[in-house]
């Protein structure tokens, strides 16, 4: 392990810096990982800060970047696939996004982090949490969504299995009063 006083001044900022943003030690509290000498695992609240200009259904939103003349994007949540506009549970499903991101500031995450992505209609890919809560998880847990899979598990996987799993046992959302997927 390297010492504090070996390290170059701009990485021991940037560790500081780090530290100081959440009032937590950085990703391994060792002084490597606050160096980028070794990988770090992400975790919540590593994301960028957006604010939530409107949900457009119960998987889609728009927001635009907290930094100031950055326009809006629409944004796809990740790993979920809810209800369409004619189809049952759609206006509960966006109700549900609607609560818990409401006009707030939320975090986006990348599938891998700090790699953007866009899908086929141009909308940004990612995770999206309101304080520590990861809300296409919360999607899963509430009924509106299944773990969709279609292209691939993602990061989260365990946590999705899990909500679902807690979700269809309750009978939530499209698992329960005679809606189905």
């Amino acid at each position: 392990m390297r010492t504090l006083a070996s390290l170059s001044p701009l990485i021991l900022v940037a560790a500081l810096l780090e530290w100081s943003c959440d009032g937590r030690p950085p990703a391994s509290a060792s002084v490597e990982a606050a160096s980028g000498e070794v990988a770090r695992e992400a975790r919540p609240g590593r994301g960028e800060l957006w604010k939530v200009v409107r949900v457009i259904d119960g998987d889609t939103l728009v927001a635009r970047p907290e930094a100031r003349g950055v326009r809006a994007q629409k944004v796809r949540l990740l790993r979920i696939d809810t209800p369409e506009r004619d189809e049952a549970g759609y206006r509960e499903a966006t109700e549900a996004l609607e609560s818990l991101v409401g006009s707030g500031s939320i975090r986006l995450e990348d599938e891998v982090p700090g790699q953007r992505r866009r899908g086929n209609h141009g909308r940004l890919l990612a995770y999206v949490f309101s304080g520590d809560l990861n809300v296409n998880v919360e999607i899963v847990r509430r009924g509106w969504s299944r773990f969709w899979t279609r292209y691939g598990r993602g990061r989260f996987a365990a946590r999705f299995e899990a909500a679902q799993e807690e979700a269809r046992v309750a009978g939530r959302g499209l698992w329960g009063a005679g809606l189905s997927f």
